[in-house]
């Protein structure tokens, strides 16, 4: 009898561990065809969208709850495409595997939820076939439209993302490699594009960016945002509370001659240090700029985006500058310019440039030789260095040594956000051998020093729509002048000998008249340097 009741027993667990495993196969095999029937066709059921969607393979595991779809591809009618200026885009993924899915969220409201999401070897090639300018909002739009539900997801794992990115006619975006990990991401697509994380790991090797006026290179970048959010509602806003970033070899090579390389920059709570920045450019003057080290403290991240630099502190170290103008080559631009030039927004309470060294040189019109001023140990601190309507003028202090010998001291009010150059300059320098100034004032003076020392010199100036007015006072010893041809540096022995008359061989606080109009290429520092030396020549003439 006890073996007839565990026959049955047996018999009928054996048929419901049957049905179990029959039913969980069916079970299975169902979720896999209805899973891909589901996603193909919230893609492909809109007939007037462009993109269609292939899944080669899709695999559900109940226990643990695992989902896995395999070799997905979207493709993209080009003519349908073009006809409502949505981008040719295609994407490939080796695989896509959801593990600890919520199934029934999915199939009940059309939304993802899982512990862990992996995209393996993401290929996407986008191009937008008309100019667009907002070119990371459309990308993620258009990553957005292949998103099959709102998605929600622990960790979101993102690994070997390639890709190809044209934004507008021809800027083209190129990436060799990225992965990603994000915890806690919240995915929502419809109407715009939103995402949320908690924390987001990012890395990536060798991203180009090229355009018909310029190509950027990042060699490697390695990071880390916290309480990121982005919003593409209106405008692409990146919000984040705060990152560590790393960033190797970026450089920017412009058509208009300017370059940039900048060797490291390590990104830390708000914090830049850049290491080892260089500049050249070749335009009205041809500037090289290299310093060791520029730190940035408190650098807003979001004003970046809006193209404006907002920091409480910019420092500057041991930059060594120089400067080329050459009046043979360059002519007159077409409008008026100011003596700076801001393409982008700045609100930097405190711009600081500690041990510079800058060397001006200045060919003259019609003449073959080229005069140069050295400075050196500079420090400088620029207070307000804002170009808003609202903001006030900039005011700038600086102290160095002038041609090694002369100490110079200068203080300056200069408004960056006024259509006229209007302002202040006043300071003094010590003592200095006035044949050391040869090269820059006798192409201008058309005398030259044979021997002579200023004891000290001081200026005071204002500016008003770029004519600066003002006094120069000066002491000097032991003048002694020769005076040279127009065009050429041949002495005029016989002038020279009564210039030497009359001219005073030593004078003690002798007041000259500063009176100089800036011309319309100045730079800043070309400006102060003729500003000044109007003063100085027009105190030494008789």
């Amino acid at each position: 009898m006890k073996n007839i009741l565990s026959k049955k027993l047996l018999i009928i667990l054996g048929s419901i561990l049957l049905v179990l495993v029959v039913g969980g196969f069916v079970v299975v095999n169902y979720l896999d065809n209805y899973l891909k029937e589901q996603i193909t066709n919230s893609i492909n059921e809109n007939k007037k969208s462009p993109y269609r969607i292939e899944i080669d393979d899709v695999q559900v595991r109940l226990f643990p709850t695992k989902v896995t779809l395999e070799k997905i591809k979207v493709r993209t009618d080009s003519i349908s495409a073009e006809e409502s200026g949505q981008p040719n885009a295609k994407i490939d993924v080796e695989k896509v595997v959801f593990k600890g899915a919520s199934l029934w969220k999915y199939i009940s409201n059309g939304e993802w939820h899982a512990d862990r999401l992996t995209l393996q070897n993401p290929i996407i090639d986008i191009k937008y076939l008309a100019d667009s300018t907002q070119g990371v909002s459309r990308a993620a739009d258009t990553v957005a439209n292949f998103v099959v539900a709102p998605l929600s997801v622990g960790i979101l794992e993102i690994q070997n993302l390639t890709g190809h990115y044209q934004y507008n006619f021809n800027s083209i975006i190129e990436l060799k490699k990225l992965d990603l990990e994000i915890d806690d991401a919240r995915w929502l697509k419809p109407p715009t594009f939103r995402f949320s994380s908690d924390k987001v790991q990012i890395s990536f090797e060798q991203l180009n960016h090229k355009t018909a006026d310029f190509v950027q290179m990042v060699d490697t970048l390695n990071g880390t945002l916290n309480a990121v959010s982005f919003d593409t509602s209106y405008v692409d806003v990146l919000r984040f509370l705060d990152a560590k970033l790393l960033i190797s070899a970026y450089s920017m090579a412009h058509k208009n001659g300017t370059n940039f390389k900048i060797a490291e920059i390590d990104y830390k709570d708000n914090l830049v240090k850049i290491k080892n920045v260089e500049l050249s450019q070749d335009l009205d003057e041809k500037r090289e700029i290299k310093a060791q080290q520029l730190e940035a403290h408190n650098l807003d991240w979001q004003a970046l985006q809006r193209q404006l630099i907002k920091a409480d502190k910019i420092l500057v170290f041991n930059p060594d500058i120089s400067i080329l103008k050459d009046r043979n080559r360059h002519g007159k631009p077409t409008t008026k310019k100011m003596p700076y030039q801001w393409k982008i927004g700045l609100a930097i309470d405190t711009l600081q440039i500690e041990k510079g060294n800058i060397v001006y040189s200045e060919r003259a019109e019609g003449l073959d030789g080229i005069g140069s001023l050295a400075f050196d140990s500079l420090n400088m601190m620029a207070l307000n260095f804002h170009n808003f309507e609202e903001s006030k003028p900039t005011k700038i202090k600086a102290d160095m040594y002038f041609m090694k010998e002369s100490r110079i001291e200068i203080e300056m009010d200069m408004p960056l956000n006024t259509d006229t150059f209007e302002g202040s300059i006043k300071g003094f320098c010590t003592q200095i051998e006035i044949p050391s100034l040869n090269k820059m004032l006798s192409p201008i003076t058309r005398f030259e020093a044979n021997k002579g020392v200023i004891k000290r010199a001081e200026f005071d100036a204002k500016i008003n729509d770029g004519n600066a007015t003002g006094v120069f006072y000066i002491t000097y010893t032991d003048l002694e002048v020769t005076l040279l041809k127009k065009n050429s540096d041949k002495r005029r022995k016989f002038l020279s000998g009564l210039l030497n008359v009359v001219i005073d061989k030593n004078v003690e606080g002798k007041e000259g008249k500063i009176n100089y109009q800036r011309e319309h290429n100045d730079s800043l520092l070309r400006y102060v340097w003729r500003t000044i030396r109007s003063g100085l020549i027009a105190s030494m003439l008789p």
